[in-house]
């Protein structure tokens, strides 16, 4: 077993660090039930429905200086008063969702984000991500679909 251990010692630290490697993204990358299903709740209270997890996670920073996009993305996504320029030079976690009763649902681009900062929900949009998509505030509710009658 030493000779063993001894011959192929380089190859069992390699996978040990990438053992080690893949936990560590996983870790970052992945989300808890918990915070999923708060994230889900939040989102349907406003009538959308999204599909189960998040179609991506993103790790962000909100710029100190909010100007341009960044400004205006800050005052759609406001919610209860508050809104992402609360949390300049903050990092935060972005979950996005694909909305599955928007009317342009169909073409699978139309996503639920919800911008989280410490386990607290801070702002929330609807977006369409095709091109020349546009970003609503996740209380326009205008673009739900109805229902299909089965």
């Amino acid at each position: 077993m030493k000779n063993f251990v001894k011959k192929y010692k380089y190859k069992l630290m390699f996978i040990a660090a990438a053992a080690v490697v893949i936990a560590v993204i996983f870790a970052l990358f992945s989300v808890d039930g918990a915070a999923n299903r708060k994230n889900i709740d939040f989102i349907s209270s406003f009538g959308w429905q999204v599909e189960e997890s998040p179609a991506d996670i993103s790790h962000l920073t909100i710029p100190e200086d909010l100007s341009g996009v960044f400004l205006v993305h800050s005052q759609l996504s406001a919610i209860d008063g508050s809104s992402t320029a609360d949390y300049r030079g903050k990092n935060i976690t972005r979950y996005s969702y694909k909305v599955l009763n928007h009317s342009k649902s169909d073409g699978g681009k139309i996503r639920a984000d919800v911008f989280v900062y410490k386990s607290e929900i801070i702002a929330a949009d609807i977006t369409d991500i095709s091109t020349n998509g546009a970003t609503a505030p996740i209380s326009d509710i205008s673009q739900i679909s109805a229902p299909n009658a089965d």
